[in-house]
This record gives structure tokens, C-alpha cells and sequence, in this order.
């Protein structure tokens, strides 16, 4: 069906969270984040339901933005592209990063057990690199010394620059069909009506929490390596390899080292989900 593509839907699922996330964020509280979190489910008329489109939307949008990167790179990866076409991917590839970097401080900006335990090991990560850690702290996160003030604004600015990119740059000027939006919105609406948003209780023992889903593997990874190792230069390794795909002459080694690492991060994280099971 015309306006079925995998970019239409991930454009179509990134405006549901953004419009859910005005919603949303109008009763949030920096100040008091999992209080006022609560409260959203609590006082706010249908507030669970909108905090649970808002936090499933946006994990619609990063699978979708994967699987819309695959299907284009099939029309990318054709001999005698112009060189413009390879910037372009080696760009429009950030919306992956910032994809996960809204998703990311989304968590922790509920800041229940998981958020703030994700928040903290964000901290040491960034803390972890060399030079620059303490500036990147500081620029991302410093949760520790300046509360969530910073990250929410970053998870904003996140949401916003991927919307930039998949619309103005990527496409100049996007029109999401109406068939992609008006089945994303009413998938949403009957997901949210069964499914709600997970949030936990604040816990002590950070040590025993369960992180999200995409960062099990790099929670894992931290208990056997050290944290520039396990947090930093492991992540990039997908991150760097697809941003200079088109300007590899063999990619076979490429391909092969992807895929690797997939099925090495799908089994790292396996084994962080049977530990703290």
C-alpha cells in the first residue's frame, strides 16, 4: 500500500511522540521527577495512557528508523552513486545516536529504579573518556551535580534534531500518507489501552536493577571490562561502521563484522536478562 514504507511509519511513530511528549512533559517536574511521573498516571484525565503512547511511540519510531536504515541502504548501495548521496547517509546515519539518546534519557528522567540507575552508569561511562569525559558529563548528563535540569533539555533537543534531520535534511520537505499515520495512530491507541508504560519504585541496590532493553548488553559488558572499553568504544563499533559504509570499496568485512557484532550484543544481553531474572 502507497505511504506504507518503513520511512513513512517511522516519521509518522516520531510525531505521535512528540505531540504525546507536549502532553506529557506540560505536567512533568524537573524538580521532582518520579513524583511528578506518578502523578501523570494519577492526576492527569487519561494519563497513563498518555505516557504510555508517548513512551511506546518512541520506541516504534527507533525500531522503525533501524529497519527504514536497511531498506534504504539496499537503494543506496548501487554502483555510480554520486558522492552526494554517500554524505548524506554518512549524516542522516546521526538520527540513529540522537534516536537513542532521547530514548535513553527518557528513562532516566522518570527516575525510578531504573532511570536512576541508568543515569548513574551513563555518568561513569562519560566520565570514562579520556580528555573529554568530564566536559561530556557535564555537556550530556551531570545528573549527580546539577539534578535532570541538563538531560531534559537534552532529551528534548534529541527529539527535535531527529525530527530535522528525517524531515528538512532527509527528505526537504516530508508529507507522512495518511495511510502510515492513521495505522500507526490507531495501532498506538489499542497498544496503550492494554499495555502501560513500565515504571518501578526507587531502589537502593542499583547493582540489581534491570537497565532498558537496548542497554542490557552494555550493563552486562561493564561487569567483565572496563567502562571506556564496555560503554564507549563497543557501542560506537555499529554506529562508526554504518556512517562509512557507502565509502568502503569492499564491504564484505564491513557486512561480516555487523553482523557479528548483532548476534554478540543480542547474546550479552540475553545473559543480563537470565541474571537478573
Amino acid at each position: 500500500m502507497k505511504g506504507l514504507s518503513y520511512g513513512q511509519i517511522s516519521a509518522a511513530c516520531l510525531l505521535l511522540s512528540l505531540l504525546t511528549g507536549f502532553v506529557v512533559g506540560y505536567q512533568y517536574e524537573v524538580a521532582a521527577p518520579f513524583v511528578s511521573t506518578t502523578a501523570i498516571e494519577a492526576v492527569l484525565p487519561f494519563g497513563w495512557f498518555w505516557r504510555a503512547f508517548h513512551f511506546w511511540s518512541s520506541q516504534g519510531f527507533v525500531l522503525m528508523l533501524c529497519l527504514h536504515g536497511f531498506d534504504t541502504w539496499k537503494k543506496v548501495n548501487v554502483p555510480g552513486k554520486p558522492r552526494s548521496i554517500k554524505i548524506h547517509w554518512s549524516i542522516i546515519s546521526m538520527a540513529i545516536p540522537l534516536a537513542v539518546l532521547a530514548l535513553f534519557s527518557g528513562y532516566v528522567l522518570r527516575f525510578d529504579g531504573t532511570g536512576q540507575a541508568a543515569g548513574a552508569i551513563a555518568e561513569h561511562l562519560l566520565m570514562s573518556v579520556p580528555l573529554a569525559g568530564n566536559s561530556l558529563n557535564r555537556l550530556f548528563m551531570a545528573v549527580g551535580a546539577e539534578g535532570l535540569n541538563r538531560l531534559y533539555i537534552v532529551h528534548i533537543l534529541a527529539g527535535c534534531a531527529c525530527w530535522l534531520l528525517g524531515t528538512w535534511y532527509h527528505t526537504r520537505s516530508v508529507r507522512i500518507g495518511f495511510p502510515a499515520f492513521s495505522l500507526s495512530l490507531a495501532f498506538f491507541i489499542v497498544f496503550c489501552l492494554f499495555i502501560r508504560a513500565p515504571i518501578d519504585t526507587p531502589q537502593g541496590h542499583l547493582h540489581l536493577i534491570q537497565g532498558p532493553w537496548f542497554f542490557l548488553g552494555i550493563q552486562e559488558l561493564l561487569r567483565h571490562f572496563d567502562p571506556l572499553s564496555a560503554g564507549i568504544i563497543f557501542p560506537a563499533i555499529p554506529l562508526v561502521l554504518v556512517a562509512i559504509l557507502p565509502w568502503l570499496k569492499h564491504k564484505d568485512g564491513a557486512y561480516l563484522m555487523l553482523l557479528l557484532w548483532t548476534f554478540a550484543y543480542a547474546g550479552i544481553s540475553l545473559v543480563g536478562i537470565l541474571r537478573t531474572n
